[in-house]
Protein backbone atom coordinates (compact mmCIF):
# COMPACT_ATOMS: atom_id res chain seq x y z
CA UNK A 1 0.00 0.00 0.00
CA UNK A 2 1.52 3.30 -1.06
CA UNK A 3 1.37 6.16 1.45
CA UNK A 4 2.51 9.74 1.24
CA UNK A 5 5.34 10.91 3.44
CA UNK A 6 2.97 13.30 5.22
CA UNK A 7 1.35 10.56 7.30
CA UNK A 8 2.64 9.88 10.82
CA UNK A 9 1.45 6.36 10.17
CA UNK A 10 3.50 5.49 7.09
CA UNK A 11 4.73 2.20 8.52
CA UNK A 12 1.38 0.97 9.87
CA UNK A 13 -0.37 -1.95 8.21
CA UNK A 14 -3.87 -1.83 6.79
CA UNK A 15 -5.27 -3.71 9.84
CA UNK A 16 -4.00 -0.98 12.20
CA UNK A 17 -5.58 1.69 10.04
CA UNK A 18 -9.07 0.24 10.50
CA UNK A 19 -8.94 1.69 14.04
CA UNK A 20 -8.85 5.16 12.49
CA UNK A 21 -12.28 4.78 10.90
CA UNK A 22 -14.47 4.79 14.01
CA UNK A 23 -17.28 7.40 13.97
CA UNK A 24 -15.52 9.44 16.66
CA UNK A 25 -12.21 9.45 14.79
CA UNK A 26 -14.03 10.33 11.57
CA UNK A 27 -15.54 13.37 13.32
CA UNK A 28 -12.06 14.39 14.52
CA UNK A 29 -10.63 13.95 11.01
CA UNK A 30 -13.43 16.08 9.49
CA UNK A 31 -12.53 18.90 11.86
CA UNK A 32 -8.78 18.59 11.21
CA UNK A 33 -9.33 18.57 7.43
CA UNK A 34 -10.94 22.03 7.80
CA UNK A 35 -7.82 23.61 9.34
CA UNK A 36 -6.39 25.85 6.60
CA UNK A 37 -2.76 25.65 5.54
CA UNK A 38 -0.68 27.98 7.71
CA UNK A 39 -2.96 27.52 10.71
CA UNK A 40 -2.96 25.13 13.67
CA UNK A 41 -5.23 23.95 16.45
CA UNK A 42 -4.34 22.32 19.72
CA UNK A 43 -5.51 18.83 20.58
CA UNK A 44 -7.86 20.46 23.10
CA UNK A 45 -9.20 22.90 20.50
CA UNK A 46 -10.11 19.98 18.23
CA UNK A 47 -11.72 18.13 21.15
CA UNK A 48 -13.82 21.21 22.00
CA UNK A 49 -15.14 21.33 18.41
CA UNK A 50 -16.39 17.73 18.59
CA UNK A 51 -20.10 17.19 19.17
CA UNK A 52 -19.51 14.63 21.91
CA UNK A 53 -17.33 14.76 24.99
CA UNK A 54 -13.82 14.08 23.71
CA UNK A 55 -10.49 14.53 25.49
CA UNK A 56 -7.39 16.11 24.02
CA UNK A 57 -5.69 12.75 24.55
CA UNK A 58 -8.30 11.05 22.34
CA UNK A 59 -7.54 13.59 19.60
CA UNK A 60 -3.86 12.75 20.01
CA UNK A 61 -4.58 9.06 19.55
CA UNK A 62 -6.62 9.85 16.44
CA UNK A 63 -3.77 11.93 15.00
CA UNK A 64 -1.34 9.07 15.63
CA UNK A 65 -3.60 6.89 13.46
CA UNK A 66 -4.56 9.55 10.90
CA UNK A 67 -5.13 8.17 7.42
CA UNK A 68 -3.64 9.76 4.34
CA UNK A 69 -5.29 13.09 3.52
CA UNK A 70 -5.68 14.24 7.13
CA UNK A 71 -3.31 17.17 7.86
CA UNK A 72 -2.22 15.75 11.23
CA UNK A 73 0.73 18.14 11.29
CA UNK A 74 -1.63 21.09 11.93
CA UNK A 75 -2.50 19.80 15.42
CA UNK A 76 -0.09 20.69 18.23
CA UNK A 77 -0.25 20.78 22.01
CA UNK A 78 -1.86 23.68 23.90
CA UNK A 79 1.43 25.53 24.18
CA UNK A 80 2.13 25.13 20.47
CA UNK A 81 4.74 22.45 21.02
CA UNK A 82 5.26 19.55 18.63
CA UNK A 83 4.60 16.82 21.14
CA UNK A 84 5.04 14.09 18.53
CA UNK A 85 8.75 14.51 19.32
CA UNK A 86 8.19 12.38 22.41
CA UNK A 87 7.34 9.54 20.04
CA UNK A 88 9.78 10.24 17.22
CA UNK A 89 12.31 12.97 16.55
CA UNK A 90 12.04 12.15 12.84
CA UNK A 91 8.26 12.73 12.86
CA UNK A 92 8.78 15.94 14.84
CA UNK A 93 11.16 17.20 12.16
CA UNK A 94 8.65 16.19 9.45
CA UNK A 95 5.86 18.04 11.27
CA UNK A 96 8.02 21.15 11.64
CA UNK A 97 9.05 21.06 7.97
CA UNK A 98 5.43 20.67 6.82
CA UNK A 99 4.29 23.58 9.00
CA UNK A 100 7.18 25.82 7.93
CA UNK A 101 6.38 25.06 4.27
CA UNK A 102 2.89 26.46 4.98
CA UNK A 103 4.38 29.63 6.46
CA UNK A 104 3.97 28.77 10.14
CA UNK A 105 6.47 30.60 12.36
CA UNK A 106 8.18 29.04 15.34
CA UNK A 107 9.08 30.88 18.55
CA UNK A 108 11.28 27.99 19.72
CA UNK A 109 12.73 25.00 17.83
CA UNK A 110 9.65 22.89 18.65
CA UNK A 111 7.03 25.57 19.41
CA UNK A 112 4.58 27.22 17.02
CA UNK A 113 3.59 30.86 17.51
CA UNK A 114 0.01 30.08 18.62
CA UNK A 115 -0.97 33.76 18.89
CA UNK A 116 -0.25 34.18 15.21
CA UNK A 117 -1.28 30.80 13.77
CA UNK A 118 -4.15 29.41 15.91
CA UNK A 119 -7.16 28.95 13.65
CA UNK A 120 -10.49 30.38 14.76
CA UNK A 121 -13.12 28.39 12.83
CA UNK A 122 -15.85 30.90 13.73
CA UNK A 123 -14.14 33.86 12.02
CA UNK A 124 -15.32 34.63 8.50
CA UNK A 125 -12.45 34.08 6.07
CA UNK A 126 -10.31 32.57 8.82
CA UNK A 127 -7.64 31.21 6.46
CA UNK A 128 -3.91 31.90 6.63
CA UNK A 129 -2.65 35.30 7.61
Amino acid sequence: MSRSNTSPNASKTRSHQSDSMTPLYEQIYRIVRRIPAGRVLSYGDVAALCSSSVSARTVGWAMARAPEGVPWHRVVNRKGRLSIGKRSVILQELQKNLLQAEGVRFIAPDQVDMDRHRWNPTEAGSGSR
